[in-house]
């Protein structure tokens, strides 16, 4: 078996559906994030023929969250800020970016080299090797990208987990 990491697509009851936009390490376990799309993400998906429960969903954040009871099998991402400037796009390879925005939940890249394809969704945006958001959306006649920020995202998660007082947190 592979190690599990950020770029992995995941699999729900129908086949392929998006990619990995982090692994984070919380407490014993790790938490998957990628983002939920138009409709509510699967209760639970397989990874390399793990199957993850959802532990987290935000419509408004467009983010949905998994756990993986096995960190051992994952390579854990660092969680960084996003700031204007150099990035990159991680699917199969890895394609140049530049971050242009970066608001309060989201952060917007132009892609010129790439132009995303279905199941590209989810694919991490990193900085300086630290995982700063994902692919949610993608304009072609701006070539402009947009999705959640990932410290956003784990800062609510980790604000849930301490709300329901779960032993992940």
């Amino acid at each position: 078996m592979t190690r599990i990491r950020r770029g992995h697509r995941l699999r729900g009851r129908r086949g392929p559906l998006r990619r990995i936009g982090a692994i984070v390490r919380v407490a014993r376990y790790s938490l998957i994030f990628t983002v939920r799309g138009a409709r509510p993400a699967p209760r639970r998906v397989l990874i390399d023929g793990v199957q993850c429960p959802k532990l987290y969903e935000s419509r408004k954040l467009n983010t949905a969250v998994y756990v993986l009871e096995f960190p051992e099998l994952a390579d854990h991402d660092e969680v960084g800020t996003p700031r204007l400037g150099h990035g990159r796009l991680e699917t199969d390879r890895t394609h140049e970016c530049r971050i242009e925005s970066v608001d309060r939940n989201y952060v917007r890249a132009t892609i010129p080299s790439y132009v995303p394809r279905p199941g590209d969704a989810g694919a991490p945006i990193t900085q300086r090797g630290r995982v700063i958001g994902m692919l949610a959306s993608y304009w072609t006649n701006d070539m402009l990208g947009m999705g959640p920020r990932l410290d956003v995202a784990l800062e609510r998660v980790l604000d849930y987990l301490r709300r329901t007082r779960s032993s992940t947190a």
